[in-house]
């Protein structure tokens, strides 16, 4: 293996390159220059390549951070494309972003059973580079290439070879097969393509365009450079996917979408010290107590097949949380992400009790009643969550959206309890951000916000007005502010209710960061967007905030500060300015 992660060797004249930068092998600069050399370098010896990763995964990551440097990705793809020698890709686990461009671009693809490739970059944003979107619709039509492209979703292995997306599937000694096929093909074209349709081709990118709900810069770009592959010739087409991708870069929905995808990966990412920890094996997951939100974590912990053990401290509240676990099950019958024998399936996982927790169990979830708390006999290295917790405890909170929580890790407690914690959450799908002292964060943003609204409509702003600056922002107006409005209405643009419900949230933001509360700024942000249906493409408040520039937030915090203490300027805000940071300094 070479320093910039990848391995050449030589076997019955087809050159192997294996990128060996798992788990993800992620595409690095150096890794890059090294595949390009590989690719390019002279060889009568060499009759083909196979392009080959180590580890569970070929590539699997999406660009969220800018990429200057060389060689860029479209001169990869061009260098697979345009090889005196076929290449053939072998794909396993995740091919996506650059990885799955690669793989595009060579002669020919086989896969494991468990591949899964997407063209992601409109998750990002963006379009994808390096030719994609010449080379995807000529090889499984038009209508299916902009069915992938615009939904980024992961194709598995078996669909991909339906749509000619791949052209095998191997189980075993896939190196061995690939060398195979590269030698069969370096004397002859085994693999030719059918013509593409341009009849066809027209009409998909037609249904494509006139397609409900695609608003963002990216569909219509994805849209416009598969139609530029059929009519333009074939350089003229990738000089318009480049300046499309170029283009789209710059939009503020490819900026805000790679803040939050960063977000996600810091807020998620576990501490080391955790990391290198083997927690306990969670098999059985104990409820204890009679919160509404117990209903919630059963129905996620039963949806990703794990039995449930629920005390309850009495049979009232044993007969009302057994009628909340049938009401959430019912929402996932009614939206389809449940079908009845799941369902029922679940049913038959829960032990439901009457007082304390039978069994030592490895991962207890209670309310914050003494009676649940006090009815728990933990193994060594157990760990137990309180639903809200106090200052000292592993406490919990539960989004009200998506599947994300926050969760309180005591600095006093057990290495082996946190990492169990962290491990039981996940096993039940559910997306754990660490925050300091208590789990608030979620809930005092929330309050901000609707502070913030429900001061504009007590002040006579017309409802209507709030509800469409929110709307072309993107967010749903939250049911609070039914509050009785005066009968004098009160000018506001729908730019300054955006405004001041933005800064609301940064500026509360930015104190439970000083507070010690959140442990960074883009913490906070991943929380809006991932539980609080915060959009997406907005990277979050205080991504908003960053993008508006602290100076300009202060000034405006400093003039609605004197009509609500809601908009005092929190004090980290003038630190930053003073020190000449930025709330990107505390993202570390």
């Amino acid at each position: 293996m070479s320093a910039d992660g990848l391995s050449v060797e030589l076997r019955d004249g087809i050159r192997i390159l294996t990128l060996a930068n798992p788990p993800l092998n992620d595409l690095t600069p150096g890794l890059r220059a090294a595949l390009l050399e590989a690719l390019t370098a002279p060889g009568d010896a060499c009759r083909g390549i196979v392009l080959a990763a180590e580890g569970p995964n070929f590539s699997g990551n999406l660009p969220i951070s800018p990429d200057a440097d060389e060689p860029k990705p479209g001169e990869l793809c061009r260098a697979i494309a345009e090889s005196a020698v076929p290449v053939v890709a072998v794909l396993q686990g995740l091919a996506t972003g650059l990885g799955a461009e690669l793989a595009l671009a060579a002669r020919a693809r086989l896969a494991s059973p468990a591949m899964r490739i997407s063209f992601a970059e409109i998750t990002l944003g963006l379009c994808p580079s390096g030719g994609t979107t010449q080379r995807l619709p000529r090889l499984i039509g038009a209508k299916a290439a902009l069915r992938l492209l615009l939904s980024g979703r992961l194709v598995p292995a078996s669909e991909a070879l339906a749509l000619g997306l791949v052209d095998g599937i191997t189980e075993t000694a896939p190196i061995a097969s690939a060398v195979r096929l590269a030698a069969a093909l370096s004397v002859g074209d085994l693999l030719r393509r059918a013509e593409p349709d341009p009849v066809a081709w027209t009409q998909a990118v037609t249904e494509a365009r006139a397609a409900p709900g695609q608003r963002m810069p990216a569909a219509r770009r994805i849209v416009d450079c598969v139609e530029a592959a059929l009519v333009l010739p074939p350089e003229n087409a990738l000089a318009f996917e480049t300046v499309a991708r170029a283009d789209l870069q710059e939009t503020p929905e490819a900026i805000g979408l790679a803040a939050a995808a960063r977000a996600e990966r810091r807020a998620l990412a576990l501490p080391p010290v955790l990391a290198r920890l083997q927690p306990l094996s969670v098999d059985r997951i104990g409820l204890a107590g009679a919160a509404p939100d117990l209903a919630r974590v059963a129905v996620a912990a039963l949806s990703r097949g794990l039995p449930v053990t629920w005390a309850f401290p009495d049979a009232a509240a044993r007969q009302a949380g057994l009628a909340a676990l049938a009401l959430g099950m019912e929402e996932g019958l009614r939206t389809g992400h449940l079908s009845a024998e799941r369902a029922k399936a679940m049913e038959e996982r829960v032990a439901a009790v009457e007082g304390p927790l039978p069994v030592p169990l490895p991962f207890v979830i209670c309310d914050s009643s003494p009676g649940a708390r006090a009815g728990w006999t933990g193994l060594p290295g157990a760990a137990r969550l309180v639903l809200g917790g106090q200052d000292g405890e592993t406490g919990l909170a539960l989004a009200p959206a998506g599947r994300v929580c926050e969760v309180t890790l005591p600095p006093d407690a057990l290495p082996l309890a946190r990492a169990t914690a962290l491990a039981g959450l996940r096993r039940m799908g559910l997306a754990p951000v660490l925050v300091d002292e208590r789990p608030v964060i979620g809930a005092r943003m929330a309050d901000a916000g609707r502070t913030a609204l429900a001061w504009m409509v007590a002040r006579g702003v017309p409802r209507r007005v709030i509800a469409q600056a929110l709307d072309e922002f993107g967010v749903r107006p939250p049911d609070p502010v039914s509050i009785e409005a005066p009968t004098i209405l009160r000018a506001m643009s729908t730019t300054e209710v955006l405004n001041r419900w933005l800064s609301a949230l940064a500026n509360e933001g930015a104190r439970l960061v000083d507070e010690g509360i959140a442990r960074r700024p883009s913490d906070i942000d991943y929380l809006m967007v991932a539980g609080y249906q915060f959009p997406r493409a907005r990277g979050g408040p205080m991504h908003q905030a960053a993008q508006r520039g602290l100076m300009v937030l202060r000034h405006d915090l400093r003039a609605w500060g004197v009509e609500a203490a809601l908009w005092s300027p929190a004090a980290l805000i003038d630190r930053l300015i003073r020190d000449g940071e930025s709330l990107a300094a505390l993202d570390t």
